[in-house]
């Protein structure tokens, strides 16, 4: 007979089955669907991609790319989460509010800088600016889980710093919004035109090096 599980202390019903984790062949699954959905997206455009050409290009079956993603909406969120993830990562290490402002914004900086100046970022980035005024959902996705979650990690950061005494800031979105312009600066746009910007670590180290020294000289205790 089976096991009945343990009955919900509060309502007195069986709790629902938690679920099962993902196996590592459906990890590789779910990576080859994102890495297929990305070059199609890239190489055409998110409109013009269908679910079927992905399932072609990736292999597998449409039920899966379903279960997985939910939709093609989906799908294109969960590679803005796995951009923004990359990116914010600094900001997720437990010690990070151990350390002083400059080594934190310095560490999220670099990767910020780094993956933004990536060249399949700026295909992604030429990409997105050509979808989103079709498609209002996408564009609220884009702004939601792109920039708006680095920016979102970065204003909490600044908000704790406050309270700590070693930062003196109003507005930590704010904040948070003109450091990362400050990071991107014009090299962005240079790169992202195609003109011979150098973007090798030393030059991206000494470029954040500068932005965040800028910016903390406004914002020191």
């Amino acid at each position: 007979m089976p096991r009945r599980q343990p009955e919900n202390p509060i309502s007195g019903e069986n709790p629902p089955p938690r679920p099962a984790a993902p196996t590592a062949r459906g990890e590789a699954r779910r990576r080859a669907i994102l890495e297929a959905a990305l070059e199609l997206f890239l190489e055409r455009g998110y409109e013009s991609v269908s679910m079927q050409e992905l399932v072609q290009r990736a292999g597998g079956s449409l039920a899966t790319l379903y279960r997985l993603f939910g939709s093609k909406e989906g799908l294109f969120e969960a590679i803005l989460t796995q951009v923004s993830n990359e990116i914010v990562a600094p900001l997720l290490d437990e010690e990070i509010d151990r350390r002083p402002p400059v080594e934190a914004l310095q560490r999220l900086g670099e990767s910020f800088l780094t993956r933004v100046l990536a060249p399949d970022a700026l295909a992604w980035h030429r990409m997105v600016v050509t979808e989103g005024p079709k498609s209002p959902a996408l564009r609220a996705a884009i702004l939601r889980i792109g920039p708006g979650r680095v920016r979102e990690r970065l204003a909490g950061y600044l908000e704790r710093q406050t309270r700590q005494g070693r930062l003196r800031i109003d507005d930590p979105k704010l904040a948070a919004s003109q450091f990362l312009a400050l990071v991107k600066a014009a090299v962005h746009l240079e790169v992202l035109c195609g003109e011979p910007v150098p973007t090798d670590p030393a030059s991206v180290e000494t470029h954040v090096r500068r932005a965040v020294a800028l910016f903390l000289h406004g914002c020191a205790g």
